[in-house]
């Protein structure tokens, strides 16, 4: 089983620097969103790669390795996507309503979503056992980000990143809610009146 601990330490590392392991992701990825993550086999995979099933386990052991490592390489592009979108808007804070439209919409258009959520490990839903380590990540993403900004003196970035990520998760998890985020401009005014104060207050008006 592909353990909470393990999909952790596989966060720090996607396949896009290896071409061959980026090719055989990218299969896995697409088996999982025509058909789940559960009932895909890694012959399935290799016919989609158009790989001999050897070369599929000589770059991925497991299956369960696979999985995690195509996650991994699937959360790292959305987050990068996100950031090379908002990376020209001005200041700190459209950039985080703008990153969480994006988001929001992107990660509900993509099937692999739906896929994870309604996905089981060991009688369990999947984000009950991994949920922790996806956002960790996207945490870490979004707190370097935020370090890296001119314009976010008094922010603490592991904090704000860390309730950003929780509070989007929340939303994907369970997407029936009081606020309606229907369109980009819903997403953006919740961004505006509840993720904002929450996650990244405004200086001028503490």
């Amino acid at each position: 089983m592909f353990t909470a601990r393990r999909m952790g330490a596989a966060l720090g590392a996607g396949a896009d620097d290896d071409p061959q392991a980026a090719r055989i992701v990218d299969a896995a990825l697409d088996e999982f969103r025509e058909h789940g993550l559960d009932r895909v086999r890694m012959e399935h995979i290799a016919r989609r790669a158009s790989m001999h099933r050897a070369t599929v386990y000589r770059t991925f052991p497991t299956k369960d390795t696979l999985v995690g490592v195509a996650l991994t390489t699937w959360v790292q592009r959305v987050l990068g996507d996100i950031a090379d979108a908002v990376a020209d808007h001005p200041d700190v804070r459209t950039r985080a309503v703008e990153g969480f439209t994006i988001a929001l919409r992107t990660l509900r258009a993509d099937p692999l979503t739906n896929r994870i959520l309604l996905a089981d490990e060991a009688g369990k839903p999947f984000l009950v056992t991994y949920g922790g380590a996806l956002v960790d990540a996207a945490r870490t993403f979004f707190a370097d980000q935020l370090r890296l900004a001119d314009d976010a003196d008094g922010i603490d970035p592991d904090a704000a990143a860390e309730i950003a990520a929780r509070l989007s998760l929340t939303l994907l998890l369970i997407p029936d809610s009081y606020f309606r985020l229907d369109t980009d401009e819903d997403a953006r005014a919740f961004a505006r009146d509840h993720l904002l104060p929450a996650a990244i207050p405004d200086p001028a008006t503490s």
